[in-house]
């Protein structure tokens, strides 16, 4: 069976995935991540070299999985810490010394998540796509399966864990983004939750609600003010079940996703196993 790997170079995360193909899909035959917060490491918009050197070192053993791995081919991609930073170039060169890196724009990052989307929730032909980050979340349009409006905000769950909880910042963006896509200016009854947000949540969900991938808006408005007030069930059930490295920032994610709801008048949530990487696996790597 033919292997491929995908590195994702995210602001929370560096995560390596090694696939199976079954078909055309791709399976997860192994997961690794580490929770690098690269994003912290940005300073006047420029990337410390405390956090580029962080990042050459885990590339240089996921190569090594991979090498070990014999897969047919494999490929890392960057998102949010690259953007805009002054010394993004001179960055990237050194990572490409390690792997091959392509450098999301916002717009592409977007796209690659509703793709990915697509293996998790294929009879979903119109709506919403959203995917909380660690710097930035992103939010689709699509219709008819097709992409009507596929963008990327600066505001993820790390950013927002150095802001009050309660922060209008979330809205703010959420509003902009509708007034500059039209097609994102409309109310969705069904949302396509993507990304590590999400699954994180819908983990947590499923302990204490067993509701499966589709989540009703009062559940995440009843789980928010439980873990806020730090009910003993629910805070003991986040802290078995979530990942010690995202619990930090998973309050702030759930809040940009009641906002969300609230301002997309969403009934559901439809939450998505499947996202970026797959979608950059089938688009950009085995160009399907």
């Amino acid at each position: 069976m033919e292997r491929y790997g995908i590195i994702d170079i995210g602001s929370n995360t560096i995560v390596l995935i090694i696939y199976i193909m079954d078909g055309n899909r791709p399976v997860p035959s192994s997961y690794q991540s580490v929770p690098l917060h690269l994003i912290d490491y940005i300073e006047n918009g420029h990337m410390r070299e405390e956090g580029i050197q962080k990042t050459l070192q885990v590339l240089q053993m996921y190569r090594e999985k991979l090498r070990s791995a014999e897969c047919t081919g494999y490929e890392a991609f960057i998102t949010e810490p690259w953007r805009g930073i002054d010394n993004q170039h001179s960055m990237l060169e050194r990572f490409r010394e390690i792997v091959s890196v392509s450098a999301l724009s916002g717009e592409e990052e977007a796209s690659y998540d509703y793709y990915g989307s697509q293996l998790s929730w294929p009879d979903i032909h119109d709506g919403i796509a959203f995917d909380i980050g660690g710097g930035s979340t992103e939010l689709i349009s699509f219709r008819n399966r097709k992409i009507t409006a596929a963008m990327s905000f600066p505001l993820g769950c790390v950013r927002l864990r150095h802001l009050p909880l309660d922060t209008e910042e979330c809205a703010n963006e959420i509003i902009k983004a509708r007034s500059s896509y039209p097609p994102l200016n409309v109310k969705a009854e069904s949302v396509i939750a993507i990304g590590g947000t999400a699954r994180a949540f819908k983990l947590l969900c499923n302990d204490l609600y067993h509701c499966g991938s589709i989540i009703h808006a009062d559940t995440v408005r009843e789980l928010y003010q439980r873990l806020l007030t730090n009910e003993k069930k629910a805070a003991d059930a986040m802290h078995r079940i979530i990942d010690p490295a995202r619990i930090p920032v998973f309050l702030p994610g759930i809040h940009m996703m009641l906002e969300i709801i609230r301002i997309f008048d969403t009934q559901q949530l439809y939450v998505s196993d499947t996202g970026i990487r797959e979608g950059f696996l089938m688009k950009k790597v085995l160009r399907q």
